[in-house]
């Protein structure tokens, strides 16, 4: 079985700052460092190393920081047929970080926002029964829509965690089989200050089962059959940039691996515990070894 994440791919650029400025005030970084990310791509490189076999669709400029999203898509093992080369900059992101590991991102994603999917790729070939497929809130709603409906009519898995989030989802949700968002996109999409009640919400709207990740209190998953809690390990966070996207990706591949959700979420919790505890986005990410070092605490029968 595949993972095929479809989303985006961008270079990021961190600044490392004491504090975030005051609206119209200029502060020093401490340092910076550029890697490569964008949720599509970071998703795409946790599921990989999950274990799972990962091809990404995402849109890339004829750039340099193209050719190095390519160069290492394929460094991870990770399929890269699906990149298309759109005549505009590779997307970029700007990553602030305070010392107390908070972080504030800007982005633009002009190939992000003209890529179309599926118009344009070989996803409608690529889907195969039993497959899982990814996004995130990157691509327009339409795209989703559609390649969601796309993935029901093949009998692929539907993996969605809408960030940054763009639309209410309601079109999407019925076409959902796991919805992975945090305790604000909870809330926000569901519309109620508590998370869970927020996910029962959104569980009525259409989407069959419901991850919420809580930070350093771990994540809960909400079912129709209730609500099961899965506490993190104390850690000391040293950067959460990137926490999302590895306890996401880390999930996705480990459910395509038939592992069930209730034994992978605490694997991909562990996981996003790791990378919190160092800095950077790809760069925390755990390596395949330690992310299978996790994993015998994981197993279990199938997810779907």
């Amino acid at each position: 079985m595949t993972v095929h994440v479809v989303g985006n791919a961008c270079l990021d650029t961190l600044y490392r700052l004491q504090r975030f400025p005051e609206p119209g005030e200029t502060v020093v970084a401490d340092g910076m460092a550029e890697d490569l990310g964008g949720k599509g791509l970071n998703q795409a490189v946790a599921a990989a190393r999950a274990g799972a076999r990962v091809r990404l669709f995402a849109a890339i400029g004829p750039d340099r920081p193209g050719e190095a999203v390519a160069e290492r898509l394929a460094a991870e093992g990770i399929d890269t047929a699906g990149l298309v080369r759109l005549d505009c900059p590779t997307d970029r992101s700007m990553i602030q970080l305070d010392a107390a590991g908070e972080n504030t991102i800007v982005s633009v994603t002009g190939c992000a926002d003209r890529f179309a999917p599926p118009q344009g790729t070989d996803l409608d070939g690529a889907l195969q029964a039993g497959d899982l497929l990814l996004m995130q809130g990157n691509l327009r709603i339409a795209a989703v829509r559609e390649c969601f409906a796309l993935a029901r009519g093949r009998g692929v898995g539907t993996v969605l965690n809408p960030s940054p989030i763009r639309d209410s989802y309601a079109a999407v949700l019925p076409l959902t089989d796991l919805l992975v968002v945090n305790r604000g996109e909870a809330c926000r999409l569901g519309g109620d200050a508590d998370p869970h009640r927020s996910a029962q919400t959104l569980l009525r709207r259409g989407a069959s089962a419901i991850v919420v990740t809580l930070g350093a209190a771990g994540a809960s998953l909400v079912t129709a059959d209730g609500r099961q809690d899965f506490p993190a390990p104390a850690v000391t966070a040293v950067d959460t940039a990137g926490a999302g996207d590895l306890l996401c990706g880390v999930l996705a591949g480990l459910l395509d691996r038939g592992v069930a959700i209730e034994a992978a979420l605490p694997s991909a919790v562990r996981a996003a515990a790791i990378g919190v505890t160092r800095p950077g986005v790809l760069s925390s990410f755990p390596t395949q070894a330690e992310i299978q070092a996790i994993l015998p605490q994981a197993r279990g029968g199938a997810d779907r």
